[in-house]
């Protein structure tokens, strides 16, 4: 059927656009007067996508089977991964058996998109890269050692950079730890800790990096806008703080008592060493490239000014009341 906006507006495929990044993603591109497409694993995923966001069902490790959406775009937008991966306790040996999995998938998508002659934008996160002395990464430091998950980047990485020595137009974009609706931050830790049962690991003193859903995905427009392709893009607000520091302030936000902390060595026979170790370390992230290059600035500059607005929201979803 003839799409009479596809004369005027650059049409971007989102895979994983009902996730925590991908649909904030896709709601910032409709928003700005993109055509949007987004990769669902079946029709019931279908309600779950964002306002005027056109469902492509679609298995992730097949693209031969929906390259024909990737025809129609521009642009694909990668936010997604397996829903059977990361599950359960995981041990290191686990984990780089995953990411090889994630390495594979990856190459096949990057096929597709090539084949197709089309852009991609793909996410791997702030530990992309080892952290300098002080903690800090950035995008002219060295490859992840393989350090929580850093492992999964240790793998994919080389597999994207072999896919752009071979003629594929496509750059990554890196945020911290997204904090939105839906994801980790909605079910893993507003919704365990309205009953109660959320916790933190160990004593809360870990460095963390947050950044807004709402300005990862302007992050994302904007690569698709001014980025070049070839490179790589940190995002993050602009102070890093601690894990505790951060729930205490959901905590507050929420009006229920703060996690209870709960030592390492207790958890990791429940979590696995290798989950311990990936929501417990985070690298300072250093988003100049960004700022400077794409003309990305965080709304949300730090976390109190942030979580209100995000926790505001998720309390009206929960009153069915519509939010402005």
């Amino acid at each position: 059927m003839y799409d009479p906006s596809s004369e005027y507006a650059t049409g971007v495929l989102v895979l994983g656009a009902t996730g925590a990044i991908g649909s904030a993603v896709s709601r910032d591109l409709v928003l700005n007067g993109y055509r949007v497409y987004g990769l669902i694993r079946d029709e019931a995923a279908r309600a779950r996508l964002s306002y005027a966001v056109v469902g492509v069902i679609g298995d992730l490790r097949a693209p031969e089977k929906w390259d024909t959406a990737i025809e129609g775009c521009q642009i694909v937008v990668n936010c997604a991964s397996p829903g059977d991966l990361g599950a359960g306790p995981m041990t290191r040996e686990k984990a780089e058996r995953e990411a090889e999995e994630l390495a594979k998938i990856l190459d096949r998508i990057c096929d597709a998109v090539r084949h197709r002659k089309r852009r991609m934008i793909h996410t791997f996160g702030a530990l992309l890269y080892e952290p300098d002395a002080n903690g800090w990464v950035r995008e002219n430091a060295a490859l992840s050692s393989g350090r929580g998950f850093g492992i999964r980047h240790r793998y994919t990485y080389p597999v994207f950079e072999r896919q752009r020595k071979k003629g594929l137009k496509a750059m990554s974009v890196n945020p911290a730890f997204v904090y939105g609706r839906r994801g980790w931050f909605e079910y893993g830790l507003l919704r365990p800790m309205l009953e109660g049962q959320a916790v933190i690991l160990g004593d809360g003193a870990q460095t963390m990096h947050y950044i807004a859903a709402s300005d990862a995905a302007s992050g994302y427009r904007l690569a698709i806008e001014n980025g070049l392709d070839g490179d790589d893009y940190l995002l993050a607000d602009d102070r890093p703080s601690t894990q505790g520091e951060f729930t205490k302030l959901v905590a507050s936000l929420l009006g229920v008592p703060e996690p209870k902390p709960v030592p390492e060595e207790e958890l990791t026979p429940v979590l696995g060493e290798w989950n311990v170790e990936a929501y417990t370390f985070c690298p300072k992230v250093d988003s100049t490239k960004a700022r400077e290059r794409l003309g990305w600035t965080p709304r949300y500059r730090t976390i109190e000014e942030g979580l209100p607005v995000v926790i505001r929201e998720f309390k009206r979803s929960r009153l069915k009341v519509p939010v402005g």
